[in-house]
């Protein structure tokens, strides 16, 4: 049996001859944890828009993973806003929280967030959070008993 390949497509030719630059860039904007997705959505942008008339492409790479580098610390920064704010306490009889225990929490791990949260927040118990968290009852109390350890020692 014989193996007919396709021939490689434009974006294909493209990915290949830029990903790799794109990659380091985007690592400078964003981090080596992030870099490789900014840069796929940079692609994407560029593939759905098309190329037919852009006369510098690798230029248009580049502002394109600037503008997808952007984009996702923008996202980013309004997720971590979102979690700060979900972690809050509320106020109790007129006082704000300590912020060295919204440190304190921002400190834990998301699984260990998500465990306190629901545990003192939203007062429920093991069962009921690993049912909303699909995870064993026991795996919820090891989160949480690790979490309460970190926060006496940092607290």
């Amino acid at each position: 049996m014989t193996t007919h390949s396709r021939p490689a497509t434009e974006q294909e030719m493209l990915w290949r001859a830029h990903a790799d630059e794109l990659t380091r860039y985007a690592t400078l904007l964003v981090g080596p944890d992030d870099a490789a997705d900014v840069v796929v959505e940079a692609f994407i942008r560029v593939a759905t828009r098309g190329l037919a008339d852009v006369s510098n492409r690798r230029a248009y790479l580049y502002r394109a993973a600037t503008n997808a580098a952007t984009d996702w610390k923008r996202s980013m920064s309004r997720r971590r806003a979102r979690d700060v704010h979900a972690l809050r306490p509320a106020i109790v009889d007129g006082h704000e929280p300590d912020p060295d225990l919204h440190r304190a929490i921002a400190s834990l791990s998301v699984q260990q967030r998500a465990v306190v949260y629901f545990a003192y927040w939203e007062d429920l118990d093991a069962p009921a959070i690993g049912g909303l968290l699909d995870i064993a009852p026991a795996t919820v109390r090891r989160h949480l008993a690790r979490a309460r350890h970190h926060l006496r020692k940092v607290l």
